[in-house]
Formats: structure tokens, C-alpha cells, sequence
């Protein structure tokens, strides 16, 4: 029976695919880079190079990928803190007026992004259904608009 022998390119392939696995749950791709090391490690092992020279393809490709593709791939993929989300995404939408608006009260109900939202306007213009608003920004469950001139 025949055993099963791994060479050393084996071992830096099996790694790089366990950190390209890892990076899935890891968010930042520095295992990403360290992994396209263990790809050049690999490669090194396959072409019979020692292990000195296979550490040394894994340090200087994984260097070259941590400062080249990493801030790449970070300004492509990562979208940090700046992305808007629920309410905060409404800021500089615009919608159309629901319910009218009197100029003394300067409450009426907007709809912006598919929901009927009880609103504020920021002038005491009189707003009439169908009229066009923008989203100044929320507070609590009440839009702050101003109108929006065509």
C-alpha cells in the first residue's frame, strides 16, 4: 500500500486556502495577503527551491500584496463608517408632500424612499400635496425638509 507523501508545496497551498477561508470571517485583507505569500511559497517549493528561499518568496510577496493590493482592495470592498444606513440614508433624498402643509404649523406628512413620514419644514411656505421636498435630516421620527424649487 502506497502512503501518501505531501511535498512542500502541499503544505503552502493547503495554508494559503485556509487564509483565503479565514479572510471570509476576518475583515481587513491582511490574511489575504499573507495567503498570496503562501501562493509564492508554493510556487518556490514546486520550482525545488530551498525552504530559505520559500520564506523569503512568502515574506516579500506578502509585503508587496499588504502595501500594493491591500489599499486597493480596501478603498474597493471596505466600506467603512461614511455608508448611510436606515434613517440616515434619507439625508438629501428627496420626496413629495402626502399632506398638506400649513404655513403656521409647518407640519404635514412626506413620502421619501416608499414610506409616509410626519414632517417639519424648515420655511413657512405653504406645502401642497404633490409639492417636492429634501430631506434635511432627522430627529426622532420626524424629517426635517425645505422645499424644493423646480
Amino acid at each position: 500500500m502506497d502512503t501518501l507523501v505531501l511535498s512542500p508545496w502541499h503544505w503552502w497551498a493547503a495554508l494559503a486556502i485556509i487564509l483565503l477561508i479565514a479572510e471570509i470571517f476576518v475583515p481587513g485583507f491582511w490574511l489575504f495577503c499573507i495567503s498570496m505569500g503562501c501562493f509564492a511559497a508554493s510556487g518556490a517549493a514546486g520550482l525545488g527551491l530551498g525552504f530559505g528561499a520559500q520564506l523569503i518568496a512568502c515574506a516579500v510577496v506578502s509585503l508587496i500584496a499588504f502595501f500594493a493590493v491591500r489599499p486597493l482592495l480596501m478603498k474597493r470592498m471596505w466600506k467603512g463608517p461614511d455608508v448611510r444606513t436606515n434613517i440616515d440614508a434619507l439625508v438629501g433624498q428627496r420626496g413629495r408632500v402626502s399632506q398638506d402643509f400649513e404655513p403656521g404649523l409647518r407640519l404635514g406628512r412626506v413620502a421619501v424612499g416608499g414610506d409616509d413620514w410626519r414632517a417639519e419644514c424648515t420655511s413657512d411656505r405653504a406645502l401642497r400635496t404633490g409639492d417636492l421636498v429634501e430631506v434635511l435630516r432627522v430627529e426622532s421620527n420626524t424629517l426635517i425638509v425645505k422645499p424644493v424649487e423646480a
